[in-house]
């Protein structure tokens, strides 16, 4: 007999189911109206500020190391964190010693200097002190050194002066144009690609669509969620806005495993086929999330959802205790997993529970992206 439990949570703040459209009523469409104003003054100021630095009135420094970017345009997931991963996982493959650089985002520590997160050898720091992303990286990527912190290049900096570095991979690093990057990646989630197609903070977009033309590589992600034909007719959009539309790859997210937040052992996804199963995301996209594990033959009967990169732990196992069965499984994917699954967690709560390992995989344009691979691993100063 299937047990069902309703979906509690939400994982959008407020202010962006008021932009969606998602809340009416006249103050939703009040607090529309003035945003719409707003991003005239934002598009002023990102101008601006744009101009100032083309025309050198503010600084950008450059690390001396071929640096890559992987950014977007608009604001919340569009699979930039497991691009930076397939990335550096690359260049770790071809002998390389990647460092990458992240802000922190969500950290709860927040210091004024940068933080050393893991070196080729150890982890140094905790969740708090490094942010989910960070630490989802971190666990992730041995032999690589990672560091966070609100200036790119001083991070960059201190990881240099500690391990030798063959090259930097700035996470989220697009509008960031105080640190020098040779090689712009932007990544462009198909279900969402333009933000409601206006500026923060009437819309999600941090720059215009034409933005993109600053962009060597545009990579379009979770191309499994959308119809052929919807994708073709993007494809053809994203190509009329890039300098050159051989530069427009394709990807998807692809689950590998679960991992047993237990014992940390590969558990197989056949494994979840017919299985009733709670579900808890912090994350911008649950219903992928969720559809995915549908997709992997799993039956959901409760789903707890937060806002992204949120939820105490606390917080998280009381829905599960209230909801779960004995011996049922609690799937969540693995940047939660760094959040919630810590040492204070005891061992009965994550005795069934499993975080779904994905990896993103280049689906078309592979020859593009493996000679980008191979140029890079051939431009650093190995040895």
């Amino acid at each position: 007999m299937t047990r069902r439990t309703k979906i509690q949570g939400t994982s959008l703040p407020w202010w962006e189911e008021v932009l969606r459209g998602q809340r009416q009523g006249i103050l939703a469409e009040s607090m529309r109206q003035a945003a719409r104003l707003g991003s005239w003054g934002y598009r002023i100021g990102v101008r601006g500020r744009e101009a100032a630095y083309e025309k050198g009135l503010l600084r950008v420094r450059r690390l001396p190391r071929p640096t890559v970017c992987v950014g977007n345009i608009t604001v919340g997931g569009t699979g930039k964190t497991p691009l930076v991963m397939r990335l550096a996982a690359d260049l770790l493959a071809q002998g390389c010693r990647p460092a990458v650089l992240l802000r922190g985002y969500k950290r709860v520590q927040k210091t004024a200097r940068p933080v050393l997160v893991r070196s080729p050898k150890s982890i140094f720091a905790n969740v708090q002190e490094a942010g989910d992303e960070a630490m989802e990286l971190a666990q992730r990527l041995p032999g690589a050194c990672i560091g966070v912190g609100a200036d790119r290049y001083a991070a960059g900096s201190m990881i240099l002066k500690q391990f030798p570095v063959d090259c930097f991979i700035m996470d989220d690093g697009f509008q960031h144009y105080q640190l020098h990057r040779d090689l712009n990646i932007v990544t462009l989630d198909v279900t969402d690609p333009w933000g409601g197609g206006r500026l923060l903070p009437a819309g999600l977009l941090r720059e215009s669509p034409e933005a993109l033309k600053r962009a060597d590589i545009v990579i379009l992600t979770r191309t499994g969620s959308v119809a052929p034909d919807r994708l073709s007719v993007l494809r053809a959009e994203v190509s009329s806005l890039v300098r050159d539309s051989g530069s427009v790859l394709e990807s998807r997210h692809e689950p590998r495993c679960l991992m047993s937040l237990a014992d940390a052992k590969e558990i197989p996804l056949s494994r979840l086929k017919g299985k009733q199963i709670l579900v808890v995301s912090g994350i911008a996209n649950p219903q992928a999330f969720e559809s995915g594990l549908e997709g992997l033959g799993a039956e959901i009967t409760g789903r707890f959802r937060v806002r992204d990169h949120g939820g105490r732990p606390g917080e998280v196992w009381k829905w599960v205790s209230r909801h779960q069965w004995q011996g049922q499984w609690v799937v969540m994917t693995e940047k939660d997993a760094v959040r919630w699954a810590g040492e204070s967690t005891s061992r009965d709560l994550l005795a069934h529970a499993f975080a779904l390992r994905m990896e993103l995989v280049v689906s078309s344009g592979r020859d593009i992206w493996q000679n980008m691979i191979k140029q890079l691993a051939a431009t650093v100063p190995l040895g």
